[in-house]
Parts: structure tokens; sequence; C-alpha cells
């Protein structure tokens, strides 16, 4: 299988399209990009943050920002979405392992309130299970509100083998993405966590 090292993930660009049509591209997370993400900072709603970051933060400052632009790419995986020719910059995600060595990831990710429910987020998450496979994770870990039924709805809408388990107002999510998602594991998200409810 084709591998993606560091050099070759910080460097990662795809142009795409959304569910909808909408042309996007996909590329590493620079430096330069704390700038456009403290802008969009005041654009974020409470629920979107709260949903992040289980609380609503205080607005960052740069040297705050740069710990996410500023990153290791042996460690981090982290991708933006631009929106056509614009560039807009409308969502950004991330892989996180704890050593280059590491099979496993933790995912986190944001998608600006005007472009949620757009297909933006799926793309950002299916881009990062498919690039993070050639860059060597083969599961990954997602801690959800348990509100946050949108992204668990995309979570097991990617074709991955997946189980979510509750506690305490949170869903740990966990996919095996080693080998190629397959159409037999997007099984219905409403029948499946109506199930895992019964038993809470």
């Amino acid at each position: 299988m084709t591998t993606l090292d560091a050099h070759a993930a910080s460097h990662y660009h795809a142009l795409t399209h959304t569910n909808m049509g909408t042309d996007v591209t996909v590329r590493a997370i620079r430096s330069e990009d704390k700038y456009a993400i403290l802008d969009l900072y005041p654009t974020l709603s409470p629920r979107t943050l709260y949903m992040r970051f289980f609380r609503v933060i205080d607005a960052p400052n740069l040297e705050e920002i740069s710990r996410y632009t500023d990153i290791d790419f042996a460690t981090q995986l982290a991708f933006v979405i631009e929106l056509g020719p614009s560039k807009q910059l409308v969502a950004a995600g991330r892989l996180i392992r704890a050593t280059e060595q590491s099979k496993v990831a933790e995912l986190s990710c944001l998608v600006v309130d005007d472009y949620q429910n757009k297909g933006i987020g799926s793309v950002l998450v299916r881009e990062l299970f498919e690039q993070g496979r050639y860059w060597g994770v083969e599961q990954v870990i997602a801690l959800v509100h348990s509100e946050n039924h949108p992204m668990l709805r995309l979570l097991k809408s990617q074709g991955y083998p997946c189980e979510m388990l509750y506690d305490e107002g949170e869903f740990t999510v966990t996919l095996d993405i080693h080998h190629e998602p397959s159409s037999d594991n997007r099984f219905s998200y409403r029948s499946s966590l109506g199930a895992m409810h019964q038993g809470i």
C-alpha cells in the first residue's frame, strides 16, 4: 500500500467536490492559516464551540492558535478545506497519534457554521480517513457529544466498521479504517443509536 510520510502529508493538496457539487480544496494546514482561523473564530456559534470542545472557550490569541497550525506531521495529520476559487477556509480537522509509529489516532474537526450540513464535513472526514490509512493509522477514535447527531451520523456513513460506546453525555466512537470502506458497514444510524440508548 502507498505510504504517506510526514513530508508528503505536509504538502497534501487535493481538488474534490461535496455531494452537493460544490468544488473544494483539501490541503495540509499551514503556519499562515493561523490568521484565517483567528478571523473565523468570531463567526463560530456557542453551540459549534461546545460540540467541538465540550465547552464554550474564550477567543484564542495568535500564539494559542499557532499550536494547531505549526505542527509535526509525523504525529498530526491536519487538513483544512477551502471553498472554490475564493479559497475561503471553511473547515479544519486532524488525526492525532501519540507517536509516529502508533496505529491509533484521535479525530477532531470543525466546520464553520454557515457551511455545516452542506457536505463539507463529510469531505473532510473522508479525506482524513483515506489519507490516514496511508499515513499508518488503522483505528480512529472520536469523542462526540451525545447531542451532536450530525457528527455521529457522519461517522457512521463513512463505511468503516464502527463501534459507539456511551458514557455520561458523550459517545466514544471507534472506527476500523484499516480496510477499504464498504457499503455493508453503512447500516442505519437511527437503529444502531436507538439500540444503544435502550441499554443506557
